[in-house]
């Protein structure tokens, strides 16, 4: 579902894509690389503070990135609420 929320462009990759969609908030639901930067955890907990943004660190930069045919990436928000909603039901069903 997240591969689709890229193609439909309800999504957006990379640290600062994620943090300037986040400030103005457009995004709904952040995947964070488990084994992301120190920095760039930082920045993003930063920028979804007491924003009620879900936020994931279930899969590796390597993991996120084949889900858009990259090699890594380490940030994927999304952010149309029905793309947000149904990931989010996905994964507490999963888990």
């Amino acid at each position: 579902m997240i591969g689709l929320a890229i193609k439909a462009g309800a999504a957006v990759t990379g640290t600062s894509g994620c943090i300037t969609q986040i400030k103005k908030k457009r995004i709904m639901l952040v995947f964070m690389a488990h084994d992301c930067s120190d920095n760039t955890r930082e920045k993003i907990l930063r920028a979804i503070k007491e924003k009620n943004i879900e936020i994931s660190e279930m899969f590796s930069k390597e993991q996120l990135g084949s889900i858009i045919n990259k090699e890594e990436i380490s940030v994927i928000g999304i952010s149309d609420v029905n793309f947000a909603k149904g990931i989010s039901d996905k994964i507490t069903k999963e888990n």
